[in-house]
């Protein structure tokens, strides 16, 4: 580990990427090379993280309208998803989490009384490899600021606790908060490529939707319906639980495009809403100067 320097990194992921790899899960492997360099730093068997601060470029495709849902699709969407997976559309397009922080939710981040959910957890699948089976593994969410409690509406609330309470009746005995909320039809948490698979595709091919619209395409419309409410980038970035408002920038900055001409025009509306009286005498710049 100790011989390790900064240019065999630069070799590793140039490697990596002439073998085709793509740039994220090159990107993805150093950062658990620079977790481990990490570690050694602190223990006092490095003096430097040869994996910090190298540059690779992840493309990212840029939002475009067909990429999103608008208020009316979703409830297209949801009219025709089965039960019990509606409360799920909705928890997806109105707080805008992850698909694997919705897979991860337990029954306890529900606060019934104030309404709202708090995302602290994640459920990824991790695939067959080498001796490993493949398997469903919990942990924190993707950054520090996603752990974060949004307040959700009263009648999702509602809808949320008519599902457990079928689900109670269904088994004979009350849902444990350390359940998780949602499950697949035959028991066990809900898996992140098949809920899109045999929940979401077919409800967007029902609705008359793209089927190619991913699982977190609705967390980009939760994104692109703030923005178009006139919310600002702080507050998308709080919901989206990025650690960054430049992360949001950097995604999301294209839509906020027509923000400027929206504010300008509220705030010349709040003028003439505030302004005095219609007859009010009207002063003009030579009478200003006359007078002075």
């Amino acid at each position: 580990m100790s011989s390790i320097d900064y240019l065999d990194v630069e070799q590793f992921i140039a490697h990596k990427l002439d073998q085709g790899l793509s740039a994220k899960k090159v990107r993805d492997a150093v950062s658990v090379i620079s977790l481990i360099m990490k570690c050694a730093v602190r223990s006092n068997a490095r003096k430097d993280n040869p994996a910090a601060d190298h540059q690779i470029r992840v493309p990212r495709r840029k939002l475009t309208t067909g990429d999103v849902l608008s208020m009316d699709q979703v409830h297209r969407l949801v009219s025709h998803v089965s039960d019990p997976y509606k409360p799920a559309i909705w928890l997806l397009v109105l707080t805008g989490m992850r698909p694997a922080e919705l897979c991860g939710l337990r029954v306890g981040a529900v606060d019934f009384t104030r309404n709202s959910l708090h995302i602290s957890e994640t459920l990824q699948p991790i695939h067959r490899f080498g001796g490993e089976n493949y398997r469903l593994i919990a942990g924190p969410p993707k950054t520090d600021s996603g752990d974060r409690v949004i307040p959700i509406p009263s009648w999702l609330t509602e809808q949320l606790a008519a599902m457990l309470a079928d689900r109670a009746d269904q088994n004979g005995c009350p849902v444990h908060r350390d359940s998780y909320l949602f499950l697949r039809p035959k028991g066990g948490p809900l898996e992140r490529d098949k809920f899109r698979q045999s929940v979401i595709r077919p409800a967007l091919r029902a609705a008359g939707l793209p089927d190619t619209l991913r699982t977190y395409d609705l967390r980009h419309s939760h994104a692109s319906l703030l923005i178009d409410r006139g919310a600002n980038i702080l507050a998308v970035a709080q919901r989206m639980g990025h650690s960054d408002p430049t992360v949001t920038l950097r995604v999301y900055g294209h839509l906020f495009d027509g923000v400027q001409e929206k504010l300008t025009e509220e705030l010349d509306q709040l003028r003439r809403d505030t302004q005095g009286p219609a007859n009010a005498p009207v002063v003009s710049l030579d009478d200003r100067r006359r007078g002075a």
